[in-house]
């Protein structure tokens, strides 16, 4: 029996050892840091500007035109989208959620039939890249305007129709191949995107399409038009008052969603300047700036971007000294500006003392003006308040 006791109690304490264990809770595990989204690069022209979003199209190598458009097609192709009512239409170029309809879930991006048409127009240079688009009507519309097509079908290996049911469907042909999104709207299943219609596109043949085909002169020229992308203004990110055209170097992250959200945007060729406001146009359109060096340049005010807002409520007037960021080509457009010391700044005094038998002058703080690489500095009196705003 003693035996038996002895051998039980190393046992009982090893079934104490949880109970004492459990008597100081575990500390709580620090939950993972949810990872940054890396951060990636897209160098292009600003191809279009909206409330919420822009585009950058990438150029491309000059090349044919005819080329140009089966690259397109082959790069739509790849991308596998769906068909998506009202998909491609924000934007010439880019998928979208488009709207309720045939394959709108209010989750994944896609093309419907004028979409892509227009997608592929874009990649050649024969749809302003990011803009927007109508229905195949007002496509059709556009390019007759334009008188870059006429009636019938085209005649010839290297040809280019479009097949128009106004108001229900539309695709092409290029240089053989038919593309679009499949035949009669797509259905709405994920195979109905855009791409290349290997089943050799019965409607061709039907009447009720109407055929249009581009012009030689069209099809015979160069472009160097690449692929566009868009982008959604992240926080802080502003493009009021830039040029369309103008080279952009865009910082941007890629939510789960697929969508590009910009994080910063650097133009190209951007210039900084410094000198003192000489005059503003009236109605705040724009201000002259006298230069340390002694030139005057001129700078216009786009409606309602915060230089406008600036020039139209006195944030920025004659004689203030200013820094001002700007590109010249394609068109003059101010980036960025800093007010670094408004006008009438007053001078910084020292008080008047005065004894029974001695009056001291009043003394003024002198003024030190040193000028440092073309830049003035004032050490006395210092700035008030300098206040950026984004051009």
């Amino acid at each position: 029996m003693r035996r038996l006791l002895s051998s039980l109690a190393p046992a009982a304490a090893c079934l104490a050892l949880p109970a004492a264990a459990l008597a100081t809770p575990p500390t709580p595990a620090t939950p993972p840091t949810p990872a940054t989204p890396p951060s990636r690069q897209f160098t292009g022209t600003l191809s279009s500007l909206g409330a919420y979003s822009f585009a950058v199209q990438k150029p491309g190598r000059a090349t044919g035109v005819i080329h140009a458009l089966t690259v397109a097609a082959n790069r739509l192709a790849r991308g596998d989208y769906p068909y998506v009512w009202g998909g491609g239409h924000a934007q010439a170029g880019i998928a979208s959620l488009g709207e309720k309809g045939p394959g709108y879930n209010g989750r994944r991006r896609g093309f419907d039939c004028s979409g892509a048409v227009a997608a592929v127009l874009a990649g050649a240079g024969l749809w302003p890249a990011g803009g927007g688009v109508p229905n195949d009507v007002g496509v059709i519309r556009y390019l007759l305007r334009r008188h870059e097509i006429v009636g019938g079908p085209g005649v010839g290996p290297q040809e280019v129709t479009l097949y128009d049911d106004p108001g229900v469907h539309i695709f092409m042909n290029i240089d053989g191949r038919f593309f679009g999104t499949s035949d009669g709207g797509g259905g709405g299943d994920r195979r109905g995107g855009p791409g290349w219609l290997d089943d050799s596109a019965p409607d061709a043949y039907s009447r009720r399409f109407r055929r249009y085909h581009f012009v030689p002169a069209v099809l015979k020229a160069t472009t160097s038009a690449g692929f566009t992308s868009g982008f959604q203004y992240g926080a802080g990110v502003s493009l009021a008052g830039l040029p369309l055209g103008l080279a952009v170097h865009v910082q941007y992250t890629t939510t789960r969603q697929g969508t590009m959200v910009a994080q910063t945007v650097t133009a190209v060729g951007e210039l900084t300047v410094s000198g003192t406001v000489q005059s503003v146009a009236a109605g705040g359109t724009g201000f002259t700036l006298l230069t340390a060096s002694g030139q005057t340049l001129s700078f216009p005010a786009v409606t309602g971007t915060p230089l406008a807002q600036a020039l139209a409520s006195g944030g920025l007037a004659g004689g203030d000294t200013v820094s001002v960021s700007y590109v010249s080509a394609p068109s003059v457009a101010v980036v960025a500006f800093t007010v670094t010391a408004a006008a009438g700044t007053p001078t910084t005094t020292t008080p008047t003392t005065t004894t029974p038998t001695t009056t001291t002058p009043t003394t003024t703080t002198p003024t030190t003006t040193t000028a440092t690489g073309g830049t003035t500095t004032t050490s006395a009196p210092p700035p008030t308040g300098g206040v950026a705003f984004a051009g």
